[in-house]
């Protein structure tokens, strides 16, 4: 069973509320590593990836309910400082201290002008010297979820042994809230491993000690219920005799082609030759050269020989 937790920080002093490292970033420069892509690209993927935390955690059902109103940086900053005192008063474990810490720290970077990927980067680097991008993603969720919650996280870690992570009611609503959003045919054990790692886990606050590999990925939907199907190709034809087809056919479709026809290359069978025949042009007619397409050579290559299918 792959272990987890709320929040992964490597020990360090006790931070005090009045300490640069609880919140106000004063170890090192934001702006000179906030990513290269374009603010308003990096603004995009910010609230996509909001909105899948949402989402995920709406298909959890996760306790307790988010608040009705999301409040500010700046207000929310004054309740971490809160929360900080009063975990110095409960001696909290420091885990958690170090979690209201980067917390503080994201808050004021935020306030500052920092998006939440560059932020999170930032605390990222400031912990661990630049390691991983997983670590800034779980900063994100933390700071969502105490956006929407007003408290940390519940710290989530690893379960008795051989017991699956599928066994979470949260996981399981979250990959089945996943898996249905995608099109029909459009998963795939390879894909569902990405998401798992990539959208699924982080968005609903799970940063794994050991990754998953695509063979769990694969018995993970099979628990599901999805299951990989051979899709079978048909060829069908339908209503060519209907009666409003055939009276189009008749009326519109072949008086419409002979006007065509008028103005085409014709072909006159002279033996076991073809004779080229122009047509009579007007002073103002051009010849019509008709491009006949068979409709099914647009399906070359497009259907699957097999799927995974919903249950």
């Amino acid at each position: 069973m792959p272990s987890s937790c709320a929040l992964s920080i490597p020990p360090s002093p006790e931070p005090s509320s009045d300490s640069p490292s609880s919140g106000d970033s004063s170890r090192a420069s934001p702006v000179s590593r906030a990513p290269d892509s374009p603010q308003d690209d990096e603004g995009t993927r910010s609230e996509a990836e909001e909105d899948d935390i949402d989402d995920m955690l709406d298909a959890a059902g996760t306790e307790p309910k988010a608040k009705d109103e999301v409040r500010g940086w700046e207000e929310l900053r004054e309740q971490i400082k809160d929360d900080q005192r009063k975990g110095h008063r409960e001696h909290k474990p420091l885990t958690h201290m170090n979690q209201l810490a980067v917390l503080r720290n994201f808050a004021t970077l935020h306030i500052k002008g920092l998006r939440r990927i560059a932020a999170s980067e930032e605390i990222a680097w400031q912990w661990h010297e630049g390691k991983g991008i997983h670590f800034a993603r779980r900063i994100r969720f933390v700071a969502r979820h105490y956006q929407l919650f007003e408290q940390l996280p519940a710290e989530k870690r690893g379960g008795d042994r051989g017991r699956s992570l599928l066994d979470d009611e949260e996981i399981q609503a979250g990959a089945m809230a996943h898996l249905s959003s995608l099109p029909t045919g459009e998963v795939t054990p390879k894909r569902f491993h990405h998401a798992l790692h990539e959208r699924i886990l982080p968005s609903l606050g799970w940063m794994l000690g050991k990754p998953l590999s695509e063979r769990t990925a694969r018995r993970w939907l099979i628990k599901l219920g999805w299951r990989r199907t051979t899709l079978r190709k048909g060829v069908y034809m339908d209503g060519h005799e209907r009666p409003d087809v055939v009276q189009y056919r008749v009326n519109t479709f072949l008086p419409l082609m002979a006007l065509h026809e008028k103005r085409m290359v014709e072909w006159i069978a002279n033996g076991s030759e073809l004779e080229r025949v122009e047509p009579k042009l007007g002073p103002d007619e051009r010849r019509v050269i008709a491009v006949f397409q068979d409709e099914s050579a647009f399906h070359v290559n497009e259907y699957k020989a097999e799927a995974w299918c919903a249950p």
